[in-house]
């Protein structure tokens, strides 16, 4: 009975049990066609050897049309043939070459197909790793992007390898083995994984500088690709947030505002994203738009006025008045009259609040003065809490009234007319303040102020001989020029003149020159340079 090669291998399939001794050995299966009127088989294999070694050949029967054994890998040659139920043996078979190769590398990390987090903007460190290969003496390791910039090819002794690599890109990886005689894997094994770089940062929404909304605009983080864009207006009568407008993937770092959207609040959500980035979250701003007029000449005049009318909710003011200030004492008492000038100024700090939806105010002030005369320096501070009242006057104007408490400290210097020496005591008395300021626009940047304030000393807080205050009225007038260098910070420059004034009931009796009704008084009067700024949070 004659085999031809045609009836020999119909499929060879090899897999892989992994036996850890020496040498090692691949378990391998053959099937072929069944021979008919065959009672048996036998199978020779030839390993071929290299390097002028001598050929072995193993001889093997088997009563199915199948074979499996553990093969050192290598090249062989296998020829086969059948007998009858006479135990009479066929042809020989065409000898047919194969390799038992060594077996597939099982990629281990990254896995297949992941996406691989990162908190790296550039690069990131990875460590390949596979399971080790039987008969393997070294392996080789083959990295590739899909953008073709990375490319790496290692021969390694060790199943890993450890490199860095650029973030937010595709990657595919391949693994084949082989020995010292040369056998190599029966298949590279492949691998692909995607490599993501860290979130985007958030944009920076610009919060429009008026109502007068033209367009919105925010900051481009880096590696940004495009944006999800959300714009809601509040519906007040449903006290809801209602969607206006939504783009997705949209491209420019600028949307046009839709003059057709009628006024009220607003609000804009952006969304940074990018191809292999995670996105940001998403950026919020609430504002303002116009009810009515918003044509350019409506802008304008509201600009102009933008000089004056500068702070919403929160702000802060500080100003230093510096002068030559002209003291005048008179105490009967001590039978003294004093008068000098002294080099002096005035720090002032002071946090306020307004609202847009309220012409009413607030605004507290602390004031720390003081002079130096003689070698000596003195000082004295007050404090004023305000209730502001707002009163616009056609496009450029305003109005604020200010009133509420306050509290002033005064030096008094005490001359000794026989002595020629003098000391230094302080009064202090509260009462009511009253202002008044008109504020009036030049551009949107320049502005013009005028100011009067008024001071009633009624209550005493301390005298130096513990007599009742006697009331008294401290004066300020002044003009400013502002200049609103940003939305948020305005400076202004300008003279102010102070007159403040305080007078006691004078003590009398055996060690007092002062007859019934005498008043002991002081008085500073300064013409100031006023250097002030006003900050909005």
């Amino acid at each position: 009975m004659k085999l031809s090669s045609a009836f020999i291998l119909l499929l060879i399939s090899f897999w892989t049990s992994v036996v850890w001794a020496a040498p090692y050995r691949r378990l391998v299966n053959f099937e072929w066609e069944a021979i008919e009127n065959a009672k048996s088989y036998e199978i020779e294999l030839k390993q071929v050897k290299v390097k002028g070694e001598e050929a072995k050949t193993f001889t093997f029967k088997v009563t199915e049309a199948v074979w499996n054994g553990r093969l050192t890998p290598g090249k062989y040659m296998m020829k086969l043939r059948s007998r009858d139920y006479r135990g009479v043996p066929g042809d020989w078979s065409e000898e047919s070459e194969f390799n038992v190769g060594l077996e597939t590398a099982v990629l281990k990390f990254p896995g297949s197909r992941v996406q691989m987090p990162t908190q790296e903007n550039d690069k990131t460190t990875m460590n390949f790793k596979w399971d080790p290969v039987g008969g393997a003496d070294q392996y080789q390791f083959t990295l590739t992007s899909e953008d073709g910039k990375t490319q790496i090819t290692e021969t390694l002794k060790e199943p890993s390898f450890k490199t860095t690599i650029p973030v937010a890109s595709h990657y595919t990886w391949k693994v084949s083995s082989s020995n010292s005689e040369g056998i190599v894997s029966d298949a590279t094994a492949v691998g692909q994984f995607t490599v993501m770089g860290k979130p985007v940062e958030n944009p920076r929404v610009e919060k429009p500088e008026s109502d007068f909304v033209r367009e919105l605009k925010w900051s481009k983080p880096d590696y940004v690709s495009s944006y999800d864009i959300y714009i809601l207006k509040y519906n007040k009568t449903a006290r809801k947030w209602e969607k206006m407008k939504v783009l997705e993937n949209y491209q420019q770092d600028t949307l046009p505002f839709d003059d057709s959207w009628p006024g009220g609040q607003y609000q804009v959500g952006i969304r940074a994203k990018s191809d292999l980035r995670p996105s940001s979250k998403i950026a919020k701003q609430s504002f303002n738009v116009r009810s009515g007029d918003r044509s350019p000449a409506a802008e304008y005049t509201a600009l102009v006025r933008k000089s004056i009318d500068r702070v919403t909710g929160w702000y802060a003011v500080a100003s230093y008045l510096v002068t030559e200030m002209q003291y005048q004492g008179i105490n009967p008492e001590k039978n003294s009259s004093v008068a000098y000038k002294a080099l002096g100024g005035t720090g002032r700090m002071g946090v306020g609040w307004f609202s847009p939806r309220t012409p009413w105010g607030f605004l507290g002030i602390l004031d720390m003065s003081g002079f130096t005369f003689n070698g000596k320096t003195q000082t004295f501070a007050s404090a004023e809490a305000n209730a502001v009242y707002r009163k616009a006057t056609g496009d450029r104007g305003e109005f604020r009234f200010q009133m509420g408490p306050y509290y002033k400290e005064l030096p008094e210097t005490v001359g000794d007319p026989f002595s020629g020496q003098s000391s230094d005591l302080k009064i202090s008395s509260a009462g009511p303040h009253f202002g008044a300021e008109y504020w009036y626009s030049l551009t949107p940047k320049l502005g013009v102020q005028v100011n009067a304030h008024i001071y009633m000393s009624l209550m005493k807080i301390s005298t130096p001989n513990g007599q009742p205050m006697e009331p008294k009225m401290s004066t300020q007038f002044g003009f400013l020029g502002s200049y609103r260098f940003t939305p948020r910070f305005t400076g202004l420059i300008g003279y102010a003149r102070r007159e403040d004034k305080m007078s006691y009931k004078a003590a009398t009796g055996t060690d007092s020159f002062a007859n019934d009704g005498d008043i002991n008084e002081s008085t500073i009067v300064g013409n100031y340079l006023n250097v002030f700024a006003e900050w909005s949070f």
